[in-house]
């Protein structure tokens, strides 16, 4: 099996990819900022207290209407904003998972 045969769960998309060199990632800009978004929700659940599920919320329909204005009523198209929603939509999934596991944490210790 090659690398080259791996999506990552991506469509990857060759036009809303971000380029490396001549070469497009394997996976979306939305998908590269979730990613962000996922890591700096660990590195916030390590350093500081988390902000409550209304901020999840907020960043979930933050990258549900780009997607909406983008993919389905094809509005605008920009990979910037795939990436700066998917950050935050990736920190709201990220901050769900962190509450769930505390939360499981609390009701076993």
């Amino acid at each position: 099996m090659r690398l080259s045969n791996i999506s990552f769960g991506c469509h990857g998309i060759q036009e809303r990819c971000f380029k490396l060199g001549r070469k497009h990632m394997r996976f979306c800009a939305r998908c590269l900022g979730a990613s962000v978004g996922h890591i700096g929700a660990a590195i916030n659940f390590a350093a500081a207290a988390m902000p409550s599920l209304y901020c999840a919320l907020a960043g979930l329909l933050v990258m549900f209407t780009d997607w909406m204005l983008q993919n389905r009523f094809r509005l605008y198209h920009s990979n910037l904003a795939r990436l700066v929603t998917g950050i935050a939509g990736g920190y709201a999934v990220g901050l769900v998972i962190w509450k769930v596991v505390t939360g499981l944490l609390n009701i076993v210790w």
